[in-house]
Order: structure tokens, then C-alpha cells, then sequence
């Protein structure tokens, strides 16, 4: 066994997931869903790291004409843009990195280890479809028991990891 990749999807809900397929089935987590009030917070704050950036990096640029008998001073100003940059870099790889499913084997494992997760196994899908609609994947999951599920999104990811997958499994 060993796992496919994950994606984030929404379902005929409206409800989003972070999808992480395994040969064994799959594990569907709840997604938070970003407000507009979370996306402009971001949005400022990337705002102030450019404008930081490119403020530090004018002084140190303007410290270098107008003060050449002190080039630590330009040096420094320097430094400390690249640095804010760097910091806003790693903010953002931990934030990336924080919201990434839990390492697993299997969707077993992954069911176990992550918190509110539903774990779908192979042997109850008795047919996918995997089709384009605008600009989403859209993958529709009949199940042997129970309604069919779909999931919807705008990566392409999510017709890969389910593209493979027969469209009526043996059995």
C-alpha cells in the first residue's frame, strides 16, 4: 500500500476536504475555509513584508549615496530587508506545512491518526467517473452501499489521484 497524494476538494455540499488517497481507499478531512476577513488579514500582511522589504532595501540604497563614508549603515539596512524576507518565508512554509495531512501507509493509518477524518475503502467503490466541468475535476463516487459522493475541484490533482482507479473494480 502506499499513498497517491492529497488534494483539497469540496463536496455536493458546498463542505471542503482535504482528500488524501491511498491504494487502499481514501481519508477525507475537514478543510477550514478561508473567510474574507482571513484573506485580507493575509493580504495585509504581505502587503507590509513587500513594503518593509522594498522600503529597507531603498535606504540602504539611499544610505550608500548619501552617507558613502559609512557603508556599515547600507550594509545593515541591507541585511535587515533580506532578513524580513527570509522571516516572511519561513512564516509561510510553517503555515504550509502545518496545514499538511499526517504522514501514513495507509488510509487506515491516516483515519486513525487524523482528527474528524472519513475514511472510504477500496472494495466499497463500485464505480468512478472522473470528468471536466468548466474549470473543476469533478470525480463522482457510487459506492456499494450508500449515496454516490462527489467531489469537485479546481486542481487538477484530484482527477489524477482518481483517474487511475478502474471504473467498476472486480468483485
Amino acid at each position: 500500500m502506499s499513498r497517491r497524494g492529497w488534494v483539497s476538494a469540496r463536496d455536493a455540499a458546498g463542505a471542503w476536504w482535504v482528500l488524501s488517497v491511498y491504494d487502499d481507499g481514501w481519508c477525507a478531512v475537514p478543510a477550514p475555509v478561508r473567510t474574507a476577513e482571513a484573506t485580507r488579514r493575509r493580504l495585509r500582511r504581505l502587503i507590509g513584508a513587500m513594503v518593509a522589504v522594498v522600503g529597507l532595501f531603498a535606504a540602504a540604497a539611499a544610505g550608500a549615496l548619501l552617507v558613502p563614508a559609512a557603508p556599515w549603515l547600507s550594509y545593515g539596512l541591507l541585511a535587515a530587508s533580506v532578513s524580513v524576507l527570509a522571516g516572511f518565508g519561513v512564516g509561510a512554509a510553517r503555515r504550509r506545512a502545518a496545514h499538511r495531512p499526517p504522514p501514513a501507509v495507509t488510509s487506515v493509518e491516516h483515519a486513525a491518526a487524523a482528527p474528524g477524518a472519513r475514511r472510504t475503502a477500496r472494495d466499497q467503490v463500485r464505480r468512478v467517473a472522473v470528468r471536466r466541468a468548466g474549470h473543476e475535476d469533478v470525480v463522482t463516487l457510487t459506492l456499494r452501499r450508500g449515496a454516490p459522493v462527489e467531489y469537485r475541484s479546481p486542481d487538477r490533482t484530484l482527477g489524477r489521484l482518481f483517474q487511475s482507479w478502474p471504473s467498476a473494480p472486480p468483485g
